[in-house]
């Protein structure tokens, strides 16, 4: 028996991406075997560090005592995988939605009001579960299937690489991957202010995972512009960097943008985001000791709350479980 995680072939930095690759590792480091399942012979993620097992799937046909884990990015392609002759239908596939706000991907209007619409997610005999990464995925999926199995991990942060760091730099740090838009609106808000001063303003890009966590480190503020988002992990890695987190919490973050010692700013509130923005950076020169505990808290609750071996915990657990009424 083996369990196959489908991944696609994206080299460029993901979080989703490395969550499947680590998921693999956590299986095959207790004694259950698994692989990375690319398309493309030869690829792997190189982006970070890593030593994954990888199989490729033109040249493996899984039997029928083999699990399938199926991202939700596969949208109505997931049902389909049952008619490829290296998979079938007797394969158990467990879908892992890392982003439940995306499980009707791929749908119109016109299929979803149809009399007869379904998702595989509806299929238990074959999809006889579904994994999520946040209480707001798993209360989404239980609501709009009932009668599915919902496992929930808490996805871990690299505490080695994004380790806590109170020697910060007039230095805010975003990534613009996702709505560059909002980023656009709020810096330039805060410009045409004049309440950036000697803050120096840095986007993340196309960067390693270690350029990405010394820059955090670095940084006194982390702007997060991510939605919807499953379970967001950049705000959680700053917050274990030490920077104070103002954004969006992009629904699957609620559990962790907790008003203590973060800011989470209404979606679309550019006003409210800048403006919050602005008190903070007028906040760290008049009491920097109070920005310096609000990052202290935050990277304690996160480090604690998305650790490697919670994870790891929950993912045995899960395995175990189907293991065991196989």
């Amino acid at each position: 028996m083996t369990v196959y995680v489908l991944s696609p072939d994206n080299n460029k930095p993901s979080g989703g991406i490395k969550i499947l690759y680590r998921h693999v590792d956590v299986l095959n480091r207790n004694g259950i075997d698994a692989a990375v399942l690319h398309q493309t012979p030869g690829f792997r993620c190189s982006w970070f560090e890593n030593a994954t097992r990888v199989a490729y799937l033109q040249s493996t046909r899984l039997i029928d005592t083999d699990f399938l884990v199926i991202p939700e990015i596969y949208g109505p392609n997931i049902t389909g995988m049952s008619d490829m002759p290296m998979i079938g239908s007797k394969v158990k596939k467990i879908i892992f939605n890392q982003n439940c706000r995306y499980t009707f991907l791929g749908q119109t209007t016109e299929t979803v009001m149809q009399q007869d619409f379904d998702l595989a997610y509806t299929h238990n005999d074959e999809f006889p579960g579904a994994i999520v990464v946040s209480e707001d995925s798993k209360q989404y999926l239980e609501y709009v299937f009932p009668g599915l199995q919902v496992w929930r991990i808490h996805n871990a942060i690299n505490v080695d690489q994004f380790s806590f760091s109170s020697q910060k730099k007039k230095q805010i740090c975003f990534m613009p991957r996702k709505h560059a838009e909002d980023a656009l609106q709020v810096l330039g808000i805060l410009n045409l202010r004049d309440v950036l001063g000697d803050f120096k303003v840095v986007a993340i890009e196309n960067r390693s995972e270690a350029e990405v966590a010394e820059i955090m480190r670095e940084s006194m503020f982390f702007l997060s512009f991510g939605y919807p988002e499953g379970c967001p992990l950049p705000p959680a890695e700053a917050m274990a960097c030490g920077c104070v987190v103002i954004g969006y919490d992009g629904f699957g973050g609620r559990e962790y943008f907790d008003t203590e010692f973060s800011y989470p700013i209404q979606i679309g509130d550019m006003v409210g985001f800048a403006d919050t923005v602005e008190k903070l950076i007028r906040l760290s020169a008049a009491e920097p000791d109070k920005i310096g505990r609000k990052a202290e808290k935050a990277s304690e609750f996160v480090r604690q709350t998305y650790s490697p071996s919670r994870e790891q915990e929950d993912i045995l657990a899960i395995w175990h479980s189907l293991l065991s009424v196989v």
